[in-house]
């Protein structure tokens, strides 16, 4: 018996749902956080001649036509000096002069979209030796933002004077745990697929994979700026996605139709709240946070062998949550884990012995519980995931707790296989149709796969 099933649901469901709450109460309360320290003095930013003043860039919107930042390098000799250079790294155009000289331009700064031309969303622009000189340098950089298609909190990321360096140098040290997850998704989706894990678990595989991709992205390509909010966009959407299929597996656990009805539809719910939020990281983290409060639901109330790999996910995933840079890199390395976790073959389920093909009744797992149901009751089984859901003449279903192989040989020879989802009691099939579908004596029709027709065949003949 596995794990899940030895520890009693009334002691799994207070624990995850405290601990749960918990990391989602420290998430939603308001922190005051204080504006980092800077060694570096302030720029003087001028969205227009009127408005001046002392401010950090990352602060800025751009939404002016052209916003002008200043400052001050003093050197002391300059051929003793170090090279210099500016970096810029933002979702804008940049034009940058240093002692009123234009020394570099990422894309072209215009007063309106027809005017600019996007440049880069990273840049670095060296300083020439003979632009240095000894006492007060005054740097400028113009910067216009008018191919945005959406707003953006913090539109400068990054606005340095200092030795040059390569742009890419400092995300590859911070994206170096997401290429690792790339690897190991495109392994575990491989294994998903392989080992027919279930529909859930495989999308949620390729989903986290092509989000680990849209993240490390910077990485592999040097596109304008107008894609990083794109960048931005699939990674938000990619993360309501994952937390809709983790409230499907959750869903999957949970025996009664309305509260499985009710905990999609409340996730789907907190999914769509989270976009209203004007940051693009809160979007995704709390779609996240969404679906991890579902896996949580699933795992204290659900039955069956997952619900504690389901709902440790959960948990793990709102406390890693917290941790800032989650969404860089964590997070990929985290879901991977979970994954590879439910990808590995489990130990076979048990079987005491065979049932006799004469055998009156047939004894199904049902969470803690052993149902003994009449042969002549059982009409057709589905897969759900890494369970069975099994349909009674008396119109009622049963949420079984082995996977549909499993379901099959315990119920032989009652059951038959005819699809990858399905299999059917033969002594309920009323007409088969030649190529096409099985039709039971209550009308319900069963798609026949097509590696399952010979063995059909076989079994008609005898």
């Amino acid at each position: 018996m596995a794990l899940g099933e030895r520890v009693p649901a009334s002691l799994i469901a207070p624990f995850l749902l405290l601990a749960g709450l918990a990391a989602l109460g420290i998430a939603a309360w308001p922190r005051h956080m204080p504006a980092p320290q800077s060694a570096a003095p302030l720029w003087w930013i001028c969205p227009s001649d009127a408005v001046c003043g002392w401010g950090d860039p990352t602060g800025v919107s751009l939404a002016a036509p052209v916003t002008v930042m200043r400052r001050v390098v003093r050197i002391t000799d300059p051929r003793r000096e170090e090279a210099l250079a500016v970096d810029v790294t933002a979702m804008a155009s940049a034009e940058v002069r240093w002692n009123g000289t234009v020394i570099g331009a990422n894309g072209r700064v215009g007063p309106d979209r027809a005017h600019e031309v996007p440049g880069r969303f990273t840049a670095s622009f060296p300083v020439p030796w003979g632009r240095l000189r000894a006492g007060d340098n005054l740097v400028e950089v113009r910067l216009s933002a008018h191919h945005r298609w959406v707003p953006v909190g913090r539109p400068v990321h990054r606005l340095a004077i200092g030795p040059p360096q390569e742009p890419l140098r400092g995300v590859l040290r911070a994206y170096l745990p997401t290429l690792i997850a790339l690897g190991l998704l495109v392994a575990i989706l491989a294994l998903h697929l392989l080992a027919r894990t279930g529909r859930a678990p495989a999308l949620l595989a390729g989903v986290v994979l092509v989000q680990a991709m849209a993240e490390a992205s910077k990485l592999m390509l040097t596109y304008a700026y107008p894609w990083q909010v794109a960048r931005l966009f699939v990674v938000a959407l990619l993360a309501g996605i994952a937390a809709l299929l983790l409230a499907w597996m959750a869903r999957a656990l949970v025996e009664q139709r309305r509260t499985r009805t009710a905990l999609l539809g409340i996730t789907a719910l907190a999914v769509a709240a989270a976009w209203l939020l004007p940051a693009w990281d809160a979007k995704a983290l709390w779609a996240l946070r969404a679906g991890a409060g579902a896996a949580l639901v699933g795992a204290a109330w659900g039955q069956g062998r997952m619900r504690l790999a389901l709902g440790g996910y959960g948990m793990a995933l709102l406390w890693a949550s917290l941790v800032p840079g989650f969404l860089d890199s964590g997070y990929y390395l985290l879901a991977a884990a979970f994954l590879a976790a439910i990808a590995l073959p489990r130990r076979a389920v048990p079987v005491e012995a065979p049932v006799p093909a004469a055998a009156a009744y047939v004894t199904l797992p049902h969470g803690n519980a052993q149902h003994r149901i009449a042969s002549g009751d059982l009409l057709h089984a589905q897969a759900e995931d890494d369970y069975c859901r099994v349909h009674l003449a008396d119109g009622r279903s049963l949420l079984v707790t082995v996977n549909l192989g499993a379901l099959v040989r315990m119920a032989v020879p009652h059951l038959i296989r005819v699809h990858r989802s399905h299999a059917v009691n033969g002594a309920k099939v009323a007409v088969l149709h030649r190529g096409g579908p099985i039709e039971l004596v209550d009308g319900t029709s069963i798609p026949v796969g097509r590696t399952y027709r010979a063995a059909l065949a076989a079994w008609r003949d005898q």
